[in-house]
């Protein structure tokens, strides 16, 4: 669907000949479209679909002339949104605005590199791209409200069914999984000495050692201990309840006391919030678990086992007992898994073997045991009518609402004056 979106992320991974003068690229009635903003968002672009302009550059000019057609669209339907009066908010402006600082920083690897990489002060970003942002949200509320009422009906399914169906990807094999976690936990011995060890690093920093030598140095935590820590910016709710508690409380730039989680003891230091939304680090240190501990684990996923003899039990004794926090509410549920791409190879294979509506053995992952529960399994294949219905009429929507608004665009252009300019690498580099 060819809509509007003006790229805001930085192709701060790729690399290409420096832009030495800026000129304009289009002109949509008195507002102009800035070639250097086209690039910017062709090289994000070019970056994400591992795309060199120098080696490939009719693939490259494809992707200016598409960034640049994008903006001048969503000049238009800013226009648009204007005359009918359309508004956004400012907190949804801002909580936007967020979630890109977020990806820059989880990109770069950090809020140092994000600024470096950007020349500025995330502040400073903000404050430059906030009028872009407002566009952009403007443009999807508005383009939103004019698709709102698309609907398709059964014929129309069926009719985009035949035409594409041999174009269609296949559909993967999914099993809607439930499971019970139970956690192989340290003794009350290895957790003192855990508890111990958060305290000694914490010392260090203290006395003068870089938080994230430290974080690199000690850390357990694999996703962050090579970025010093950095957690980036994330909403309320993403933590567990106890690291949450303080992230959400403690004062700037402030080393916490070890902090117990399910996952270990953490070092916590704010860098900043911003409403619901905060940037922090930590240090993690585990408690380590002995054989002993592994066997008293096991013990109870079997006990538990033993209990279950059909979907309510297993219902029953995943919301009194298991320790994912995240699925015991919903009776173990973990979704429609794609065992292709399921995260958890150990899980992944007991599914290709396992029964619907029956217990597996306790499964041993990094995570603790697991007893698995299948409810059902929708086979893959190529797509029909039969099994992916629901697939299937959502993209006749999009496909549907995708031509209504090409469509549309292209009348709306034919109202007002747009002018182009020629985008054709290198010339742009002259």
């Amino acid at each position: 669907m060819k809509l509007f979106t003006l790229i805001l992320t930085i192709g701060l991974a790729f690399t290409q000949e420096k832009v030495v003068l800026d000129r304009v690229a289009s002109v949509v009635e008195d507002k102009i479209v800035l070639l250097s903003d086209v690039v910017l968002a062709a090289n994000a672009i070019a970056a994400q679909q591992n795309i060199n302009p120098t080696k490939n550059p009719t693939l490259y000019n494809n992707i200016l002339n598409q960034s640049l057609e994008s903006m001048i669209e969503q000049l238009l339907i800013i226009e648009m949104a204007e005359i009918d009066s359309v508004e956004v908010l400012d907190k949804d402006v801002d909580r936007s605005l967020d979630k890109q600082v977020e990806n820059i920083i989880l990109q770069t690897g950090g809020k140092e590199q994000a600024e470096l990489a950007l020349g500025k002060k995330i502040s400073e970003f903000k404050r430059s791209y906030r009028d872009d942002m407002r566009g952009k949200l403007l443009a999807e509320k508005y383009t939103s409200s004019l698709t709102s009422n698309i609907s398709v009906s059964r014929g129309d399914v069926i009719d985009f069914f035949n035409v594409y169906k041999d174009s269609l990807p296949d559909f993967p094999t999914l099993y809607k999984t439930r499971h019970i976690l139970v956690e192989i936990k340290p003794s009350d011995e290895s957790d003192k000495a855990a508890e111990e060890k958060a305290l000694l690093i914490k010392e260090k920093i203290l006395d003068g050692m870089k938080f994230e030598e430290a974080a690199e140095k000690f850390s357990e935590d694999p996703g962050s201990k090579n970025n010093g820590g950095n957690l980036g910016f994330v909403s309320r709710g993403t933590f567990v309840k106890e690291f949450e508690k303080v992230a959400f409380t403690i004062d700037k730039n402030i080393l916490s006391e070890p902090i117990k989680t399910q996952f270990g003891y953490h070092i916590i230091e704010v860098l900043e919030r911003s409403g619901e939304r905060v940037l922090a680090r930590h240090i993690l240190i585990r408690s380590e678990t002995t054989e002993n501990d592994k066997k008293i684990a096991y013990k109870k996923a079997d006990d538990i086992k033993k209990k279950i003899n059909s979907y309510d039990d297993f219902y029953e004794q995943a919301s009194s007992f298991s320790d994912d926090e995240t699925s015991k509410s919903k009776g173990g549920y973990m979704g429609m898994i794609d065992i292709k791409e399921y995260q958890v190879p150990e899980i992944s294979e007991v599914l290709k073997t396992i029964d619907i509506n029956s217990v597996s053995s306790p499964i041993l992952t990094n995570f603790g045991y697991h007893l698995v529960w299948v409810d059902e399994i929708i086979s893959g294949g190529p797509a029909t009518l039969e099994k992916n219905w629901l697939d299937i009429e959502g993209l006749a929507l999009n496909k549907k609402k995708s031509d209504w608004y090409n469509d549309w665009i292209e009348k709306i252009k034919q109202n007002f004056y747009i002018k182009r300019n020629d985008l054709t690498y290198p010339q742009i580099n002259n």
